[in-house]
């Protein structure tokens, strides 16, 4: 009969242990986990923002629409451009920038070569570009220039004013005709800097 008894007192301390114990300790939190997950999902959104930037910054792209550009750009190019670079600095002698003409609003983007600059005077003479009274050198080889349009006479360019070419000078509407005329900084895209795809 004790035995019985032991045995049925045994077996309730089983079940009673076995339900719902309020009393039991909770589980610690891994503060480290925690800390790690915490870690990656930053990361993460940095990694994400990092990346969203340099796409806005370097991957506007623009179509070479024509074949005012060759043998630099071929029509049909899709051209990358640094919408960045000018927010610190002016465009600058020999570089290629992305514009809107501002005589066409409607109009795709432009790409043309800044010749001159803010302050420059430019001319154009027997097919040669004059700038400041000196022949600008050319750094890649282009055609004599048949009509030099309005810079058939010196033109003394003011504050944020550019003066731009095509490379295939004798296909390029540009700055020579009043449909494009000078450029400002506020009609301008920003700087190409690669071709795509990349070749």
């Amino acid at each position: 009969m004790y035995r019985e008894d032991n045995n049925f007192i045994t077996k309730f301390r089983a079940h009673r242990n076995s339900g719902l114990n309020f009393n039991r300790r909770r589980r610690k939190v891994d503060l480290n986990k925690v800390r790690y997950v915490f870690i990656l999902i930053i990361e993460l959104a940095i990694v994400i923002a990092l990346a969203y930037g340099l796409v806005l910054a370097f991957g506007k792209q623009v179509e070479c629409s024509n074949a005012s550009m060759e043998p630099t750009y071929e029509t049909s190019d899709i051209l990358l451009v640094d919408t960045i670079i000018y927010k610190f600095s002016t465009p600058k002698q020999g570089d290629v920038i992305a514009f809107k003409p501002r005589a066409n609003v409607n109009a795709s983007y432009s790409v043309k070569r800044v010749i001159a600059t803010a302050g420059d005077t430019i001319y154009i003479s027997n097919g040669r570009i004059y700038i400041n009274d000196e022949l600008y050198k050319e750094n890649i080889d282009v055609e004599t220039i048949e009509n030099p349009g309005i810079a058939a006479s010196p033109i003394t360019l003011l504050e944020d004013q550019y003066f731009v070419l095509g490379d295939n000078r004798n296909a390029s509407e540009d700055s020579r005709f009043e449909s494009v005329g000078f450029v400002s900084s506020e009609d301008i895209l920003g700087k190409i800097w690669a071709k795509y795809p990349f070749k």
